[in-house]
């Protein structure tokens, strides 16, 4: 349940625009903790100094998807509209985030991360990898670059710009980071009371004993000089080895392997080694001369151990320095020893070097890592140092003010400056407002060739010139300017003889030149980087690359002229986004929770513009848009502009207007675009745009289904007559070939069984089945017809082939004679004929297909010579002796199936149906097969009489009935016998309906 708020929620809703009311409203609403509020896009938020319940995953859903009206001011919100607007528009978008230090900048940068990486790749394995990736890069980032200030505990020392990079759905697909100025000189040295950077305190509390005894360290941060000399170890709000196990995440989230890590702790182990180096100066008493030596030779073994380095190419490098002398042949490189001043010097330029270059590398590990080729709206996400003023100021925090005062200029140039302009050039009514323009004071630092950064790189080119000398050169230019100050200008003693002030937005700020030349050339002797070179540590090797030939003739840059084009090269990628702003008010300074020093509150608002920010947007508008974008956009929200438009887009604007009833008071009618005032009346229109969507996608989803539809029948069908005629083209091409191999195959004497086909296309695979079985068919035709009158006899061999192959043994080249009584052996020869004469007479058959002497069982089981007669329509069964007709003729069309045993015996069963009775016959008795013959003859018979292929059956058991009426069927088993008294075969009636076939073989 959302909570009733105090005070109210957007500035530009205040009945009076004061600097009283304003405060108050703000006071109001944090001691409530309602930290985040509004004028009108820009979200003002001030620190609470303590955890918010209201960054959980339900607040998140509560924001996605929602319009900022709806809910309460909250950053989600804010970034919600950056997501919105990109995958909307196709656009990029920034969220930029100012304020002075310790005002939550760096947790409101990982706030909108939280947000977006969870309402963009939640239901996506690709993108939520991503944005792991992105989401783990803040607390390694965070360890190597933020420290303990007197002001913040978790003050980021380096500037940061994160893009996160979509697809057109809204998808992360990758991302990359650009990094700014990381304030290197907090390695070696910082103010009393802080910290140097995070990683340092992490490692010495997160390691295990082990590792640290292979770096040479212990867990003790006072024993060492670079991190105890500000006395500051322990942070009460800070957990390091618990954020050590977070660093240890994602490294492996990054693909830091094990590798990767123990060269990374080596590189930090040597820093703290470094700084543990001492010097000591002896006289040369022969020459007259000092010499500087290492003093203790242990802190410097540990050094060379972890950079894995020679121990005495380090001591040498550290108090020497090698100069060239003289040019080509008669160039010389002699070594100067260096001083005690020069040694540290020396050694906290290396230390600085190691880190800044160890930083610059994880940034670069974490980038090839996210970094995707492709094109694709992006959001950046800048979380920049804030501005900052302490009791002593120096080169660091001139780069910082400097930054904060271009990210200032950037607000005024987008919200204040162009928006006004932008009133007047489009010829809205307008009443101009007065603001604070600060970029005075941003050509002072930056402008060429007269600026200060460049006034600095000119001293850095005189060999003589001093801190003091650069001191007055700046002095003198800027004598006159309003925004400068010196101890020689101005009657103000506060400011020191080694001093300058500027007079920034934010306040003035007082810096001292001491360092400014050193800081700025940022000089690191050649035998350092050699050394660094030779070691045999592939990281370190990597950190100090060789110097490309071309670059050695080139003058180094300076790292203030690097910012410089660095902050300028940002603000055209900001300026090139379309803006979000994030203010972050810093409550108080003792960071305490509840608490909010009002006075420190009203200076952050003054010099913010915020003031002036909430006059511009109260009297101005919240939206503009080009005519063509509006109505293109909306169009389909008035039927005189959907789903076309022959008018301008200017006349399509006040057409859709006007059908909404919208008041004039509402918006306003420029040049080229419409101006928009209250935000409610867009969040109106893109509500109504939702609610047509479905209706439009709807229709468009049906003419594109038709539309589709016909074209992919029309396609199928285009597709099909390009088939058939091609089909028809391969067709006629192979079938040309076809006759043209075959064409005498008539002539042929195997007629064309030897010819080699033509490869037929595998479309035509059918086709070619087909006129294969033709040929086949073709040629069995011609060998038939070659056979003459023996081919009624190979159609009968064939049959038989086909029925007992492989089934049962068979005389396949024994001649069926068919009718074997009429043969002149049979010595009842006449008997037979005459007897066939008279049943052909009167039974009408009219040929002999079969005949022969069986054996046959009677119904009571007992075998009997028979002579068996297979005529064109009948078998018959007659007496041997007197050939007379043994009852009737059975009738081929009752026979329903013939049983055979797969064995050697010669008996079979012809099955018949009733009232016929079923054959049980052996043909063995006359010392040949005539199974197959008799088979054959029935099987090919009955087919050409009743068009039915009779089923031939092959068992070991057999079921028969051949008993009288109301008989009881017969099971006919088949065994095996070597008794020498059976010959052939022999029936053996059995009890209870069975009997055996007895066979030998």
């Amino acid at each position: 349940m959302i909570k009733k708020e105090e005070g109210v929620s957007d500035f530009v809703l205040l009945n009076q625009i004061t600097e009283n009311a304003f405060i108050e409203n703000l006071v109001k609403r944090h001691k409530s903790d309602s930290i985040y509020t509004y004028i009108g896009d820009v979200v003002i938020s001030s620190n609470p100094f303590k955890k918010m319940n209201i960054y959980n995953e339900s607040d998140i859903k509560s924001y996605n998807g929602r319009y900022k009206y709806e809910m309460p001011p909250h950053i989600y919100a804010l970034a919600n509209d950056a997501y919105r607007s990109m995958r909307q528009n196709q656009e990029k978008q920034c969220v930029i985030i100012s304020g002075e230090s310790g005002a939550g900048k760096t947790e409101a940068s990982k706030k909108i991360m939280q947000f977006l990486t969870y309402v963009s790749s939640k239901a996506n394995q690709d993108g939520e990898k991503i944005s792991k990736m992105l989401l783990d890069s803040n607390p390694l980032l965070e360890a190597f670059g933020n420290a303990k200030t007197l002001r913040n505990d978790n003050s980021s020392r380096f500037g940061k710009y994160m893009e996160m990079q979509f697809n057109a759905v809204g998808v992360p697909i990758g991302g990359k980071i650009t990094n700014y100025l990381l304030e290197k000189s907090r390695v070696v040295g910082r103010t009393v009371g802080e910290r140097s950077f995070h990683i340092f305190y992490q490692l010495l509390k997160g390691l295990s004993q082990g590792k640290l005894n292979e770096l040479g360290l212990n867990n003790t941060p006072q024993s060492y000089e670079y991190l105890k000399k500000s006395n500051a170890f322990d942070v009460s709000t800070i957990d390091d080895s618990g954020d050590f196990k977070a660093v240890l995440k994602a490294m492996e989230t990054l693909g830091l392997n094990g590798d990767d890590q123990n060269a990374i702790w080596r590189v930090l182990a040597a820093i703290l080694h470094l700084g543990n180096i001492t010097f000591t100066e002896t006289a040369q008493q022969q020459t007259g001369t000092t010499t500087v030596r290492v003093s203790d030779p242990k802190p410097l073994g540990a050094a060379a151990s972890c950079l894995k380095c020679d121990i005495n190419a380090l001591g040498m490098a550290l108090t020497y320095r090698s100069i060239s002398t003289g040019v080509g042949k008669r160039c010389s490189v002699i070594s100067v020893p260096l001083d005690v001043t020069q040694a540290i010097y020396s050694r906290d330029a290396l230390a600085k070097a190691l880190y800044e270059r160890l930083f610059q590398w994880l940034v670069s590990k974490i980038n090839t890592q996210i970094n995707n080729p492709e094109k694709g709206p992006v959001i950046g996400i800048l979380d920049i140092y804030g501005f900052e003023v302490f009791d002593s100021n120096s080169f660091e925090q001139l780069n910082i003010n400097y930054c904060n005062e271009k990210l200032q200029q950037l607000f005024i140039e987008l919200t204040l400056k162009s928006e006004q302009e932008e009133y007047v050039r489009e010829g809205i009514e307008w009443k101009n407002i007065d603001y604070f323009n600060n970029k005075p004071i941003c050509e002072l630092i930056e402008k060429k060739p007269m600026g200060l950064i460049s006034l600095l790189d000119e001293s850095c080119l005189i060999a003589k010139s001093t801190d003091q000398s650069f001191l007055d050169g700046i002095c003198k230019n800027f004598e006159k300017n309003a925004h400068f100050q010196s101890y020689a200008s101005s009657k103000d003693r506060t400011i020191g003889d080694s001093c300058f002030r500027l007079k920034h937005y934010a306040g003035d700020v007082t810096y001292d030149v001491k360092g400014f030349l050193d800081k700025n050339k940022d000089t690191l002797f050649g035998d350092l980087i050699n050394c660094m070179q030779a070691s045999s540590d592939k990281l370190v090797q990597g950190l100090f690359p060789p110097t490309k030939p071309e670059d050695s003739k080139k003058r180094p840059e300076t790292a203030g002229s690097q910012f410089r084009n660095a902050m300028n090269a940002l603000i055209n990628t900001l300026l090139a986004c379309s803006p979000h702003y994030v203010r972050c008010i810093k409550s108080n300074d003792n960071k305490q929770a509840g608490v909010i020093d009002e006075d420190r509150v009203r200076h952050q608002v003054r010099y913010l513009g915020l003031l002036e920010n909430v006059r511009v947007r109260r009297a101005g508008f919240a939206n503009r848009q080009t005519y063509e974008r509006f109505s293109t956009r909306y169009k389909m929200l008035a039927k005189k502009t959907w789903p076309s438009f022959n008018g301008s887009p200017k006349a399509a604007v006040e057409a859709i207007l006007a059908e909404h009833n919208i008041s004039k008071e509402e918006y306003r009618l420029g040049k080229t675009k419409i101006f928009i005032r209250n935000p409610t009346t867009l969040f109106y229109f893109e509500e109504k745009r939702e609610q047509e969507i479905p209706r439009i996608v709807t229709l468009i989803q049906k003419h594109w289904r038709g539309y589709k539809a016909r074209s992919k029948w029309n396609q199928r069908k285009a597709a099909i007559k390009i088939q058939l005629f091609y089909r028809t083209y391969r067709f006629r091409k192979w079938f040309k070939e076809l006759h043209r191999v075959f064409a005498n195959v008539d002539k042929d004497p195997k007629w064309g069984k030897t010819i080699q086909w033509p490869k037929h296309p595998s479309v035509l695979e059918r086709a070619a089945e087909l006129i294969h079985k033709v040929h086949n068919t073709w040629r069995a035709e011609r060998m038939i017809l070659a056979l003459g009158p023996k081919a009624p006899a190979m159609r009968q061999k064939v049959l038989a082939y086909d029925i007992f192959h492989g089934k049962k043994k068979w005389q396949f080249s024994r001649v069926f004679d068919a009718d074997y009584l009429e043969k002149p052996t049979n010595p009842n020869q006449a008997k037979y004929v005459q007897a066939m004469q008279n049943l052909f007479s009167s039974y009408g058959d009219t040929e002999v297909l079969f005949a022969d002497y069986v054996i046959k069982v009677n119904p009571k089981g007992v075998p009997q010579k028979r002579g068996i007669v297979v005529t064109n329509a009948n078998i018959y069964k007659h007496d041997p002796k007197n050939y007379k007709v043994k009852k009737w003729g059975t009738p081929l069309a009752d026979i329903t199936s013939i049983s055979v045993s797969p064995n050697a015996d010669t008996f079979l069963v012809i099955h018949c149906k009733a009232p016929s009775r079923d054959f049980v016959l052996d043909l063995g008795i006359n010392g040949y097969e005539a199974v197959s013959e008799i088979v054959t003859v029935i099987v090919q018979q009955v087919f050409l009489k009743t068009g039915v292929r009779l089923s031939v059956q092959f068992s070991n058991s057999i079921t028969y009935n051949n008993a009288r009426p109301k008989g009881s069927d017969t099971l006919l088993n088949f065994q095996n016998t070597t008794d020498p008294k059976v010959t052939g075969s022999s029936f053996k009636k059995g009890a209870k309906g069975t009997a055996t076939i007895l066979y030998q073989g």
